[in-house]
């Protein structure tokens, strides 16, 4: 009888010159590679490289169009959805599939398996009990089973996902950039979830663009790069530089090297220049307590803070998604009543954090959803609108912010997280604001792509426009802001000015409310 051990060096899963191509274009090809079972693979590439195409694959979800896999000595032309549920392969996707009006219970029971029952009728209690036996794994205090899933926060939601896919997975979970919306304890959570899969023999594909999390959690890494793995070994056999090299193609300079003294120079001037966003006790009825503060012509002005601290709300509220009373001036007018149309028509966009639910219309095609904010620019006099006009322009803004997409007239659903995000900055920016506020403008998007999103950001500041960035990659807020503000509980607990940054002061604000 085989002890563990050996069981755990097998295969249960070889891809062999895998591919697949959408109207021609080779989206896959010829990708080679085994996940072994008790090994974590981090699956690694910019987006559109590929990954998640092989996820679906591998969930049953799409037939490749060449090559084979094989699952434990078992070749198959293609694996249907039921091949993979046999086979116990369950996935937890980028984005989020539960329904927001049942309950965490419902939801985690959805699917394989079903909901369990008792004499012809839904056995609410079995189904309680074991969702929460799942849910303790995730949290210090478990939520109730009972609570519906709309009255979740984004970091909740994801994590009762992950409980959902770890009930119908017995032997492979392919996890899809599932910390994007995580804090730091929940993280922590979930790393050990994964490392305790990994003990009971699971195979685990991990896919992330957070280089931290690679390097914590992979035994072995593969790379993905135009369809091709470009790249496999040990975390010890390649390190974060020329992992990063594997994955863009090039060497790649941090940005706060490489952009630090320019940083330092506008910061020192955007203290001079005129106040476009004057913001005086902000607050509402559940969170926001007293929230002010100026935003600068030509300045980036960075918010930190946990999830929950309140970020996400200041946002709304400037641009009228959130109800709150104190009052907004844009240019040395008040901005009241406070609405969307307002907002724009006052020069002031909003990349909110949610993408699949603030802003992308995902049925429509990539032309649509480019075009949605311009239109009526693009409109002439007789009330026409020229579809080459259109086609022009969204070619120039697809080609400018590097989005890789398989036509202009495809679904904004067949594009990669990380373009979608790109054709939402590329559509807000068409407009030609005066404010924009970036709310986790990086979440999900790979290393080249986040450089890109980082040095464009710089770009629009030194043009004049103010720009509120909220993040929770400190990194990111310290590259790129002028100023940062720290928020906890629903207000602003302290500053500080780019010359004085200090991490270690900023987290302890965050999480202690209060100045070290």
């Amino acid at each position: 009888m085989k002890n563990s051990e050996q069981l755990h060096k097998q295969p249960l899963i070889s891809l062999n010159a895998v591919g697949k191509s959408y109207s021609g274009a080779w989206v896959l090809k010829d990708a080679t590679f085994s996940v072994s079972r008790g090994e974590i693979v981090a699956l690694v590439g910019e987006n559109g490289a590929g990954k998640s195409t092989l996820k679906n694959i591998l969930c049953g979800l799409v037939p490749p169009d060449t090559g084979t896999l094989t699952v434990e000595g078992r070749d198959y032309s293609r694996l249907t959805t039921q091949d993979a549920r046999s086979i116990g392969i369950a996935a937890i996707h980028q984005e989020l599939s539960l329904f927001p009006n049942l309950s965490i219970a419902e939801n985690v029971h959805m699917g394989v398996g079903g909901l369990p029952q008792r004499y012809g009728l839904v056995d609410r209690r079995a189904m309680d009990v074991e969702t929460l036996d799942l849910l303790r794994d995730f949290f210090v205090t478990p939520l109730n089973p009972s609570l519906p899933v709309e009255r979740l926060s984004l970091g909740e939601r994801q994590l009762v996902e992950v409980a959902k896919a770890l009930r119908g997975a017995s032997s492979m979970v392919i996890l899809d950039e599932p910390t994007t919306s995580l804090s730091l304890p929940e993280r922590r959570r979930l790393f050990a979830v994964a490392r305790r899969l990994r003990e009971r023999g699971y195979a685990l594909i991990y896919i992330t663009h957070f280089m931290e999390e690679i390097y914590e959690l992979a035994d072995r890494i593969v790379v993905l790069r135009d369809g091709r793995v470009v790249g496999t070994g040990t975390p010890q056999e390649i390190d974060q530089a020329h992992l990063t090299t594997l994955m863009v193609g090039r060497e790649l300079e941090e940005i706060d090297q490489s952009l630090a003294s320019e940083r330092d120079l506008a910061a020192v001037n955007s203290k001079a220049a005129p106040v476009t966003v004057r913001v005086r006790d902000l607050r509402d009825s559940k969170l926001l307590n007293g929230v002010s503060f100026d935003l600068h012509a030509g300045e980036i002005l960075g918010l930190g803070g946990l999830m929950g601290a309140g970020r996400s709300q200041v946002a709304e509220a400037i641009f009228g998604l959130h109800p709150a009373t104190g009052s907004v001036e844009v240019s040395g007018q008040l901005f009241e009543p406070r609405t969307p149309a307002a907002a724009l028509a006052r020069g002031v966009a909003l990349v909110s954090e949610d993408r699949r639910a603030d802003q992308i219309f995902p049925g429509r095609s990539v032309l649509e959803n480019l075009m949605s904010t311009i239109i009526e620019s693009l409109t002439q006099a007789a009330g026409y609108l020229s579809p080459i006009r259109q086609r022009d322009q969204a070619l120039k803004m697809v080609s400018e912010y590097g989005v890789r997409h398989p036509g202009l007239d495809a679904p904004m659903v067949a594009l990669s997280g990380g373009n979608q995000q790109k054709c939402v900055i590329a559509r807000w920016l068409a407009g030609r604001p005066a404010v924009v506020i970036l709310d986790e403008p990086t979440k999900g998007i790979d290393v080249g792509a986040k450089a890109e999103i980082h040095r464009l950001i710089g770009k629009l500041a030194a043009s004049g426009l103010s720009v509120l960035l909220i993040s929770s990659d400190l990194p990111e807020l310290l590259a790129l802001s002028h100023r940062i503000l720290v928020m906890h509980k629903g207000r602003i607990v302290g500053g500080l000015e780019r010359p004085q940054f200090d991490p270690a002061a900023i987290v302890h604000m965050a999480s202690m409310g209060a100045a070290a």
